[in-house]
Order: C-alpha cells, then sequence, then structure tokens
C-alpha cells in the first residue's frame, strides 16, 4: 500500500477517537479547548464533515461568550445533539430561501424557541448555508417577501399515457433522506405521471444499492439522487420528461457533465456544464458553466452521480465498482456503450442544491483506477 493510502488510513482510524475526545469537553463544560483541540487535529478536522462542522460552530460559540449570552454548547448534551440542531435549523432556513416553507412555518418557530436560537447561531447559518440571504432573514423577521411565480397547473405530457417516475434514494442518514424526500413532495406533478419513492439503507455500496432498488422499480423513469440532494426546480418532472419524449436515443440525463474525459478518469480535470448551487461547511456557491441557448441539452461522456435520472435500465457494475465512487462516471459509460445518450439539459436556474460537505476521499484512488482500466481510453 503507498504512503498515502497509509496516512489515510491512519486519518480515518483516529477519527472516532477525536469526535470522543469533544463529546468529553461537551459534556464537562471544557467548552474553550474544543475549537483548539479541533485545529491541533487540523488534516482530521478538514477531511471529516461532522469535525469541520463543530469547528464551524465554534464561532458561535464565541460570538455569544464574548456577549454574555447563554452559548450553544451549553444547550446540548453531545455532538450528535449539536449537529442535529444545526441541520434541523440550516434546514427550515433552507425550505424559507426556495419558498416551500408551508405549513412547517409554525414547525419552525417552535423549533426557534424551543432551542433557545441565538441570533448569533441564526445569522451564522443564513450566513454559510443560505443563497438568497436577506430574503430569508426578511422572512425570519416576519417581513413579507416575494415568492418565485410557480403555477400549479397540472400540465399533462403530451402524447404520453400514464407513466411512473421513481425517485431511488440511497442513504444512511434519516434526518437528510427525510428532507430530501420533502423536497420531491413539493414538485409539480403532471396529471399522467405516477411518483414513487425508494430508499435503501446499509448498503454495502451504492452499485449494489441501485441495483436493488432499479430491479425493485417497475417505473420507466428512475431518479437516481444523493440524500444530500435536494431538488428546487419544482417543474423538474416536467422538464426531465420533455429531454426524454423528443429523443428516445437519450438514455441518461444529469446536472453537472463533462463532454470529454481525461487519461486520468477524473471528471474534475475537465470543463464540466450545468448549473449547481453547491454547499460545503463554510460557503454556499452557485456552480454555473452553461451550454449555448440555441441547444436543448449538451452530450457529455459523464455525469455527476448527486442526480442521475434513466428512461432506459442498464445494470450498475457493482461487480466491478464496490465502494462509494466512479458508479457515475462508469454508469456514463455503459449507456455509451449500448449506443445512448448522456447529457446535460439546457438550464436557466440550478435545479439543485447539493448539501455535500467535504468529499470523503478514502477509496477514491482505489476506484479510480478499476475505471481507468474498464473504460480508457475511449474516444467520446
Amino acid at each position: 500500500m503507498c504512503s498515502i493510502a497509509l496516512e489515510m488510513e491512519k486519518l480515518f482510524m483516529d477519527i472516532p477517537e477525536l469526535k470522543k475526545q469533544i463529546d468529553r469537553l461537551l459534556a464537562d463544560a471544557g467548552y474553550d479547548q474544543i475549537k483548539p483541540l479541533l485545529l491541533s487535529h487540523k488534516a482530521m478536522t478538514e477531511r471529516d464533515n461532522d469535525l469541520a462542522t463543530v469547528c464551524y460552530l465554534c464561532t458561535i460559540y464565541e460570538q455569544e461568550r464574548e456577549a454574555g449570552q447563554d452559548v450553544i454548547f451549553s444547550k446540548i448534551s453531545c455532538m450528535r445533539e449539536l449537529l442535529e440542531r444545526y441541520t434541523k435549523l440550516k434546514f427550515y432556513l433552507r425550505r424559507i430561501d426556495f419558498d416551500i416553507m408551508d405549513s412547517s412555518r409554525n414547525d419552525f418557530d417552535q423549533f426557534l424557541v424551543q432551542n433557545r436560537i441565538s441570533s448569533y447561531e441564526l445569522l451564522r447559518v443564513i450566513d454559510f448555508s443560505i443563497i438568497h440571504k436577506d430574503k430569508v432573514l426578511r422572512a425570519v423577521k416576519g417581513e413579507q417577501t416575494e415568492k418565485a411565480a410557480v403555477s400549479a397547473s397540472q400540465e399533462q405530457i403530451e402524447g404520453k399515457e400514464q407513466q411512473e417516475m421513481c425517485f431511488i434514494i440511497c442513504t444512511n442518514d434519516s434526518l437528510y433522506a427525510q428532507e430530501c424526500i420533502y423536497y420531491i413532495e413539493h414538485l409539480i406533478v403532471p396529471e399522467n405521471i405516477k411518483i414513487d419513492v425508494v430508499t435503501v439503507e446499509d448498503a454495502v455500496s451504492i452499485t449494489s444499492a441501485y441495483n436493488e432498488a432499479m430491479c425493485y422499480s417497475k417505473a420507466k423513469y428512475k431518479v437516481y439522487l444523493h440524500h444530500d440532494t435536494f431538488i428546487i426546480n419544482p417543474y423538474f418532472i416536467h422538464d426531465c420528461l420533455r429531454v426524454f419524449e423528443n429523443n428516445p436515443q437519450i438514455g441518461m440525463l444529469g446536472n453537472i457533465g463533462a463532454p470529454t474525459m481525461s487519461d486520468s478518469g477524473v471528471m474534475w480535470d475537465r470543463d464540466r456544464f450545468g448549473m449547481l448551487y453547491e454547499q460545503h461547511i463554510y460557503e454556499t456557491e452557485l456552480l454555473a458553466n452553461a451550454i449555448g441557448s440555441e441547444l436543448a441539452y449538451l452530450e457529455v461522456a459523464a455525469i455527476d452521480g448527486f442526480l442521475m435520472v434513466t428512461q432506459h435500465d442498464l445494470p450498475w457494475r457493482q461487480d466491478l465498482f464496490t465502494k462509494w465512487d466512479f458508479y457515475d462516471c462508469s454508469q456514463s459509460m455503459e449507456f455509451i456503450r449500448k449506443g445512448y445518450k448522456v447529457v446535460i439539459p439546457n438550464m436557466k436556474e440550478p435545479w439543485c442544491v447539493h448539501d455535500c460537505g467535504f468529499i470523503n476521499l478514502k477509496d477514491y484512488e482505489e476506484e479510480r483506477r478499476k475505471f481507468v482500466q474498464e473504460y480508457l481510453p475511449i474516444d467520446v
């Protein structure tokens, strides 16, 4: 095993112990020691979403402490409660951001009171996780905000009989999965389309999970998405079907993709096209590289796996990819091998928010080598 792989293995073995130390400090009210502890293990903190989030929340603690207020760490008993508190607050605020709060606004108001959310905590979470910050802040204050115009009409997809679209979510986090489903339930559904949601838990790999769900569902259209992908385009179903119905040779579409694949097999090494809001721990940013306005879609060599929509079923290569990387590039190549097109639709606005945090690259190199050996070079 190469030295980098050995260091990565050591890194991930040490993370659970560091989390236990933080839990002990929270239980003993040793709040001032949390941030120095995390910074003294900077390599681990920068590679683990939970640790990085706690480090970021230390800034809220410092502001509250200096203001003489009850501090965030005193309102929870362990790291799990702290992360759940932050995640729920972020989710509520994002619902306001994209105009799907509906009746859950009362739940949000109760959440703020019951959890004693300070203005420092609220402003900090808005700063790092919200796109339209001023809009959300006004809404939290009770001011009227302008909502995006959305037609409630149940337009039928022309010339189509009753069809089904199944949303398939591989998850190990019920809180994120429930939020992902919340957004699905707020999509506008054409009258001749039935939707279903299938979740797969405790999977040994994402390819095995997707194969299991694909065989279970009889839907013609399948949406494979991460539990941290939130669909904010209310016309998502309609827009996907428009792409598919105009070209049966399109086998799969995504939101972000690369027209060509580099010799390294790494999609990020080439220009990627599409639009997406992507949240990391400390910021939410717009990723946008629009395709020509005259094109309905852009044909690509591979799409990013946070969202993959198909109108044909092809087996996922669980014989080859046994972890959580390169399944997306592999499936793109499998569709192309079968003569189908893989495309990115022409989007005017992002269709999704990907709340991905830091990317776990523990098994990335091993899976990359498999991909290169199986698929490259390829003339795409």
